[in-house]
């Protein structure tokens, strides 16, 4: 399992070009107050460049995905993130996999953030509930994406060895050095299989039926 935010990206993040009276809103919401400052703290702490005002920018966005997927439940760009972070989280927790500390600080602060009930982008609003998270996971990503990526194999191959050994996954011994071995055992049986499918057999001549003496 593989996770490319590039297939469904977010609009950028630009200022918008809308009136005086759109700024910093989505819907009838505005943007600001300590929610805006919690998260312009959790973007800072995940490394951001100085960004246009962030409220400006989450407004745009939203407008823009409003309109492209108006009547959906939720935008396809932000349920993609919210399975990362979901998937980050159990990165974050999983005791096999042994995640290096920064890693487990970009995570736990989207997490901090996604929990608290204060947020800029609340998830029961339609289309886009979730954008904020979305973002923070966007921001996250270029540290990231290589760790969860190896993440998910893990588990792939773990559940695989566990179905083989009749046990339940979570009771299998099996860490970042089972996986490594396991990762390689699977790359060299593939290029095996490809071998095979390029080499040719030796034909063995046919034992004579008869002999002819003079």
């Amino acid at each position: 399992m593989k996770l490319d935010l590039a297939h469904l990206p977010l609009p950028t993040l630009a200022v918008s070009d809308a009136g005086p009276h759109r700024r910093h809103h989505i819907g009838h919401r505005v943007l600001g107050g300590r929610a805006l400052r919690r998260f312009e703290r959790a973007a800072a702490a995940l490394g951001a460049a100085p960004p246009p005002p962030w409220g400006d920018a989450l407004a745009c966005a939203a407008r823009r995905l409003e309109r492209e997927f108006v009547g959906t439940r939720r935008a396809p760009c932000i349920r993609l993130r919210l399975r990362c972070l979901a998937a980050m989280q159990a990165m974050a927790v999983e005791p096999a996999w042994s995640l290096a500390g920064a890693a487990r600080e970009r995570i736990a602060t989207i997490a901090d953030y996604a929990r608290c009930p204060e947020r800029l982008v609340p998830d029961e609003i339609p289309v886009v509930g979730g954008l904020d998270d979305a973002v923070l996971v966007d921001l996250a990503w270029p540290a990231l994406r290589f760790e969860l990526d190896d993440y998910l194999d893990f588990r792939r191959l773990r559940a695989e060895e566990a179905q083989l050994r009749g046990v339940p996954a979570h009771r299998l011994m099996f860490g970042r050095e089972e996986w490594l071995a396991a990762r390689a055992a699977e790359h060299a049986l593939r290029a095996h299989v490809r071998r095979r499918g390029l080499e040719c057999y030796p034909v063995a001549s046919a034992p004579a039926l008869f002999g002819v003496r003079g």
